[in-house]
């Protein structure tokens, strides 16, 4: 792998899955069709919603589509329980991956009118179907009441990025104009989405460099434009950016599976387990209260 090819994390996931013993490969999302629909009116006139695979930062183990206010905005969200790159950076800068401050700067100028009052959170799912048929119509009913124009899709991991790319799919065929902004291109080129604005960074940072609002602004303007000049659906602009770390360095880190390595793998695998099962519990302990 050279410095500048993308990583292919359908390969490292099959190939941590298989690490840890699993004898059958996850089968991700792939359609010969795509669908796509263009702006009803100028970008200068609408308006946008944010949608994310980030959990509220008070999350409570219930995998479940919600919805935030846009202002004031969240200072931070729950990022731990999905598989970013956490040895190359971090998520402590909530505008590296749901871009608010920065998208709202860019209404000001008069790039487009403005977000919508919320922005939604989709789980990250193995199961495609639940995706499809009970998680990206709720979303697309959020957006909907919300009076959204068109929406951008911001992904974490791997599978955050099927997920993502199964909700753009659903709103696109029911009418709402979509763009992606994420890290994982093959993920997303393989499911097949309209717009595609792909940043080759870590998983995690999707819309820029944490603490960089220069570069996080520029990145969702030009995501933005892509609602008006894409021609056709699979339209992919890769972002002129490059990570602040050599891509030899970065790319190998995150990419290496080693079959030895199985049981420091195990051992991070039961560990993110325990902590999800732990906030599920509480959350349906209280609940039920």
């Amino acid at each position: 792998m050279g410095a500048d090819t993308p990583i292919n994390y359908m390969e490292r996931t099959r190939d941590y899955y298989r690490a840890l013993g699993y004898t059958r490969d996850y089968v991700w999302a792939n359609f010969a069709d795509v669908p796509f629909t263009r702006l009803s009116k100028p970008l200068s006139q609408s308006r946008i919603a944010l949608i994310t695979t980030a959990m509220p930062h008070d999350f409570d183990g219930i995998r479940r589509v919600w919805s935030g206010n846009v202002s004031p905005p969240p200072a931070r969200l729950h990022t731990d329980d999905v598989a970013w790159d956490k040895e190359s950076t971090h998520t402590n800068d909530r505008e590296s991956y749901l871009p608010i401050e920065a998208a709202s700067k860019l209404a000001a100028q008069g790039l487009f009118a403005g977000l919508t009052a919320r922005f939604h959170g989709v789980p990250t799912e193995y199961s495609q179907r639940k995706t499809r048929e009970k998680d990206a119509p709720e979303i697309l009913s959020h957006v909907r009441e919300d009076r959204a124009d068109a929406a951008i899709l911001c992904p974490l991991c791997p599978v955050c990025h099927q997920t993502i790319s199964l909700v753009a799919r659903h709103l696109e065929a029911n009418g709402l104009p979509t763009v992606v902004i994420g890290s994982a291109l093959d993920v997303v080129e393989h499911c097949g989405v309209p717009r595609f604005y792909f940043n080759d960074f870590p998983l995690g940072n999707p819309c820029g460099h944490p603490w960089q609002p220069a570069m996080q602004r520029e990145i969702v303007g030009q995501a933005l434009r892509l609602l008006e000049t894409a021609e056709g659906p699979r339209t992919t602009v890769k972002s002129p950016y490059t990570w602040d770390e050599d891509g030899l360095i970065w790319r190998a880190r995150y990419g290496r599976v080693d079959p030895a390595d199985k049981e420091r793998l195990m051992g991070l695998g039961e560990k993110r387990r325990r902590h999800q099962a732990a906030r599920k519990k509480a959350g349906l302990q209280a609940a039920a209260r």
